[in-house]
């Protein structure tokens, strides 16, 4: 086992304990070395004008970069999808969540993914027409049906592992491990806070941007 990154861990607690006086606690530490770690960015709040904003405008550069990783990882996934009978990543992740949480009804995969019902029910469609998802009585609702992966479905995951694994790795670059726990931080701390939101108040977004 390559000890590198625990021992760069001790000797960035270290430092916290000798600049700060305090014993490292985890949210502490984490908010300490995302401030040591990423370079400054000039914050501007200021409204959206006619001339559009620069690129120090951080919530608008915020989201112009989301939609870029979005739109590299679209990319890199397409390419390892080729050869197979998926059209998407969203196919890909219906299966990979479905396996982990199985048995599953319909809304509770939508929901899993993050999709609007009329979206989220036409991939569900798709992967039950190819055979790689199946409906059966749901276990403890019989009046209901649940989700799982078929067998064919199993095979063609297990088959596309490797690749994807691979595609994982591309879209964090090069990212240390530091980097890379400190990004899983943020993006948690945002789906945290944007999930309640998509599950309940969406009809009420036009409130919420008052």
């Amino acid at each position: 086992m390559d000890y590198t990154f625990l021992k760069d861990l001790i000797v960035l607690a270290e430092e916290y304990e000798h600049s700060t006086g305090k014993a490292p606690r985890t949210h502490d530490f984490i908010a300490w070395l995302q401030t040591k770690e990423l370079p400054p960015v000039p914050f501007h709040d200021a409204p959206l004008t006619k001339e559009g904003y620069g690129d120090s405008h951080t919530p608008g550069l915020v989201s112009k970069l989301i939609v870029y990783m979005y739109r590299y990882a679209k990319l890199y996934i397409k390419k390892a999808l080729e050869g197979t009978s998926l059209q998407s990543m969203d196919e890909f992740g219906y299966m990979v969540s479905l396996l982990q949480y199985e048995p599953m009804n319909k809304t509770e995969l939508i929901q899993q993914n993050r999709h609007e019902k009329p979206t989220g029910m036409e991939i569900i469609k798709r992967l039950v027409r190819l055979g790689y998802m199946e409906e059966t009585v749901h276990s403890e609702d019989k009046r209901s049906k649940a989700l799982r992966v078929s067998e064919q479905g199993r095979e063609l995951l297990a088959g596309m592992y490797v690749n994807m694994d691979k595609i994982s790795r591309l879209i964090l670059g090069d990212l240390s491990p530091l980097e890379q726990y400190q990004l899983v931080v943020i993006l948690q701390k945002l789906d945290d806070y944007h999930h309640p939101i998509f599950m309940d108040n969406l009809s009420k977004l036009d409130e919420l941007l008052d």
